[in-house]
């Protein structure tokens, strides 16, 4: 079987792209990648292929008869899943921290996570098929996107070892205002100057998080980051229904 080695010399610079395709993803690798420090640029540009993905399992289901609705239902769930639900587990996570419930999850955080998901689903069931890919994509991108943006403001986290989660090296100040000049032009091409606004709400969104748990928590976690990539896809949803 090859070693982690080997799989450095054979991808060389998408080496880093395996170690966030594996920390962030379901997908199993077919050896262990280490514990490198996910890059943040990888992390962001497999928003693109889950997007995408999410896109194709709507499409598909659509095509066989499916109504509208249901279909694009289907889709934000592969996006979901895709992700292997990283983000829902990581807000249900940082809602019980606030709750300060010690059940796993608490009623605070399912509550929370139950009004998330209907305020997701009405807003991709109320659009109309000809702009699923465009905006499945967008939550996609957006949503890592605000989850880099985070840990490039804040401090360095704990990768936690081989547990899956959307926490990367923090992206130096040129690679991040890189990543989000390529996502603003391919979010404004996809939903307008609204998807400007999206990122900007992200935005906000995660400099307040990381405010909040450099006060309160002693510095950023993962569940936190997961919070912030949450609100990043909900303002997409939402946006994108104006």
């Amino acid at each position: 079987m090859a070693t982690r080695d080997d799989w450095q010399r054979r991808l060389g610079p998408l080496y880093g792209g395996a170690v966030a395709l594996v920390h962030s993803t379901p997908w199993r690798w077919p050896t262990e990648v280490g514990d490198d420090p996910r890059t943040a640029g990888w992390l962001v540009v497999l928003g693109l292929p889950i997007g995408l993905l999410a896109w194709v399992v709507a499409a598909l289901a659509h095509a066989a008869g499916l109504p509208a609705g249901i279909a694009a239902l289907l889709g934000l769930a592969a996006l979901s899943l895709a992700s292997a639900a990283l983000i829902e587990r990581g807000l249900a996570e940082r809602i019980d921290h606030w709750d300060g419930s010690s059940r796993s999850p608490g009623v605070a955080a399912l509550l929370a996570l139950v009004f998330a998901t209907l305020i997701r689903a009405a807003a991709i069931a109320a659009l109309p098929s000809s702009q699923w890919l465009a905006v499945l994509v967008s939550t996609a991108l957006v949503g890592r996107w605000a989850a880099m943006f985070l840990q490039a403001i804040g401090d360095p986290i704990d990768p936690d070892g081989a547990r899956r989660s959307l926490v990367a090296a923090p992206a130096p100040a040129w690679l991040a205002a890189a990543i989000s000049l390529g996502v603003a032009v391919l979010v404004v091409l996809a939903l307008g100057k609204l998807g400007l606004l999206a990122m900007a709400l992200a935005a906000i969104a995660a400099f307040g998080l990381g405010l909040e748990a450099q006060r309160k928590g002693g510095g950023l976690s993962s569940p936190t980051v997961a919070t912030a990539a949450a609100i990043g896809e909900l303002a997409v949803l939402l946006v994108a229904t104006v």
